[in-house]
């Protein structure tokens, strides 16, 4: 039996050995594999100019630029995921990715962070369904992986979740004569993107209400009612009627720490910051006291300061006092009630009212 030969590189020295009828054409260097329709295309790019200012390079594009940028990387039809607790590894989560989830084309699954993975669909319907799931899990090697779905979005930034998110709005009572998709889709477009209409409505066996599903902004405002107009041209006549708009569910968005999922109200991150700063404000407070100088006032407000200095030392002093176990409760409460007493008679005499109740003495 003839030999044939190896796709492996051959070594020094040895001789290629080629079977009867077996034609195998010359090896091309890199070269000779770039066509003359290749080198005309990289010849034609046209490059943005770059312009000095100070000596730092700048770059500038249009967004019409960022949009085809966009769509060249496929990004249009990309959804972010998410990992709370762990993920399964790269490799693994390619091969039983599409499995789980009825990807019917092609996707790329890629990672942004350590975190976060992005997916780009190929099929407009499978990116429609992902994109719509806001959470999920994945199964690989007995384990499940907890994730969160976000649209990917210009200016991702793994630090802050997007306020974009899919949902689902109905148009209660709408007559059926505008249930048709082009209607549906544009009278949704007053609320957000609108991505596709629900099952019921592509087979017609909910004249009842119609649903379409739209991807929006949660810091946007959310109209309840849409005005819609019906324009005979021959005529010129119009009328219009409001239809109501419903939304499915509305995800809270916390403008403090930039995630999904809950408001301000109940934010731990600005929980603490409330606690630092009233904490910060009150030292402050103390620190400005502390900082005058009795020298520096004059009359009631000089006595004033006095008293309330006098009364704090009297609480120090007692406090030092308790603490050996040697305190008088008499003489305690006494002189706690001279300091207050003092306290109040020189605010009294600076405000102008008289003292009320029994101040001591």
């Amino acid at each position: 039996m003839a030999a044939l030969t190896s796709p492996q590189s051959l070594v020094v020295g040895e001789q290629s050995v080629q079977a009867p009828g077996i034609n195998i054409p010359p090896k091309m260097n890199y070269a000779a594999t770039v066509t003359k329709e290749n080198v005309r295309q990289i010849q034609h790019t046209v490059l943005c100019p770059v312009r000095f200012e100070h000596g730092e390079p700048i770059v500038e594009f249009t967004t019409d630029e960022v949009k085809e940028f966009v769509m060249e990387e496929g990004l249009h039809q990309a959804v972010v995921i998410k990992f709370s607790y762990g993920k399964p590894e790269l490799h693994d989560l390619r091969r039983i990715f599409p499995k789980q989830f009825d990807v019917k084309g092609s996707c790329n699954i890629g990672q942004l962070e350590f975190r976060h993975l992005l997916v780009r669909f190929d099929l407009y319907e499978d990116y429609v369904n992902f994109v719509s799931r806001s959470t999920g899990h994945i199964n690989s090697k007995g384990d499940e992986f907890f994730f969160r779905t976000f649209p990917w979005t210009i200016g991702f930034d793994p630090r802050i979740e997007t306020s974009k998110v899919v949902v689902w709005i109905s148009f209660p009572d709408l007559p059926p004569n505008y249930f048709a998709k082009k209607s549906l889709m544009s009278i949704a477009s007053s609320v957000g993107k609108p991505l596709a209409i629900d099952k019921a409505m592509k087979d017609r066996t909910r004249p009842s209400a119609a649903r379409v599903k739209v991807l929006l902004d949660l810091l946007d405002k959310h109209p309840k009612n849409v005005k819609i107009f019906v324009v005979d041209k021959l005529s010129g006549k119009s009328n219009n009627f409001h239809q109501k708009v419903m939304y499915d569910y509305l995800p809270m968005y916390c403008t403090c720490c930039k995630h999904q999922g809950h408001d301000e109200n109940s934010c731990r991150s600005m929980k603490g910051r409330n606690k630092i700063a009233k904490g910060n404000i009150e030292q402050k407070s103390r620190n400005d006291l502390d900082e005058i100088s009795t020298e520096q006032l004059q009359g009631d407000a000089r006595q004033l300061l006095n008293a309330i200095r006098d009364a704090n030392q009297l609480q120090e002093n007692d406090n030092v006092t308790q603490m050996h176990g040697v305190v008088d409760d008499t003489s305690h409460t006494q002189n706690k009630m001279k300091g207050k007493a003092t306290a109040t008679r020189s605010l009294a005499i600076i405000t102008g009212q008289k003292p009320t109740g029994n101040l001591g003495g």
